[in-house]
């Protein structure tokens, strides 16, 4: 069995290479917004399509998008308040509030769900994933709406963004039991996982530790929130409410997930505090391995 540090350390070391390569001069740190292109246009839809396509949609699973979006509005609202106490500009406060809601449910969750839980925790965890990829559409729109200017220029934006097509034609084919093919199925699954690998060097291309300090208190606060204490209010809530089993522990260990990958791909397209974000990202994912474990032995 592949333990959760091992699983960790794959994203991280894609990082490593994505900054050597900066580093190199073999990429610039132009080439990331070329990278969150292919991501946000290609790659990110066919993992979508695929994940949400073949879900095994059943009993009290249909709990579990809830919990991922309940979860994800509650760090919203912490994150609103955090920053409208430290007088932060819209972008900054949009920025955190990415950080706090989209956790890395599928590319860290997956597998080490998977090894604590095998199969049946598994499905479980696409499940939930499925409110953090429709979060993911939800911000699109907004920030498109929020910095995008044009209304018209908006409304396209939004009836075009191709990960909400993705979603649609997902729960399309997986309610009407549509069959992909050999084709399309292995077309889709090649495209899908390449979007973590473009993210990961996309990252390793924008990471900057010159300005670190100057973000430092934003990147603890975030951290902490995101890998101990939004998993800890889920826990509390769902106990609250009676659920238990295997249901409460595969909910709860994704909400400790470290932030979202794909979020450097929001942030780059609408012109965030993509600095703030790479630290996050990065620093999320190495604590995780610390983190992880510890939610494990509590639930």
């Amino acid at each position: 069995m592949v333990s959760s540090i091992e699983v960790i350390l794959v994203p991280t070391l894609m990082i490593i290479i994505g900054i050597m390569l900066r580093k190199t001069n073999v990429l610039s740190e132009n080439h990331s917004s070329l990278l969150s292109k292919i991501v946000i246009n290609i790659s990110l839809p066919a993992l979508i399509f695929n994940n949400i396509s073949t879900a095994n949609i059943s009993g009290e699973m249909i709990y579990l998008p809830l919990f991922g979006f309940g979860i994800s509005f509650i760090c919203m609202l912490i994150a609103f308040i955090y920053s409208r106490i430290r007088s932060y500009s819209k972008v900054k406060t949009w920025t955190i509030i990415l950080l706090l809601s989209l956790m890395n449910t599928a590319f860290i969750g997956y597998p080490i769900v998977l090894g604590v839980f095998g199969n049946e925790g598994f499905l479980n965890a696409i499940f939930f994933d499925m409110a953090l990829a429709l979060m993911f559409v939800f911000f699109g729109v907004i920030l498109s709406t929020l910095f995008g200017g044009n209304k018209k220029e908006v409304l396209k934006n939004g009836l075009t963004f191709v990960p909400l097509w993705a979603v649609f034609l997902g729960l399309l084919f997986n309610i009407f039991n549509i069959p992909l093919g050999y084709v399309l199925e292995n077309s889709l699954t090649y495209l899908g996982n390449s979007a973590i690998p473009l993210i990961m060097l996309s990252l390793g291309l924008t990471i900057n530790f010159k300005d670190f300090k100057s973000y430092l208190s934003d990147t603890i606060f975030i951290s902490i929130v995101r890998l101990l204490i939004a998993p800890i209010l889920l826990y509390i809530l769902l106990l609250h409410f009676g659920f238990d089993g295997l249901i409460l522990q595969v909910s709860v260990l994704e909400a400790a997930m470290p932030t979202a990958m794909n979020t450097l791909v929001l942030a780059i397209t609408y012109d965030l505090d993509v600095d703030l974000v790479s630290s996050v990202i990065f620093v999320t994912t190495i604590l995780s391995v610390l983190t992880l474990p510890l939610i494990i032995n509590i639930i």
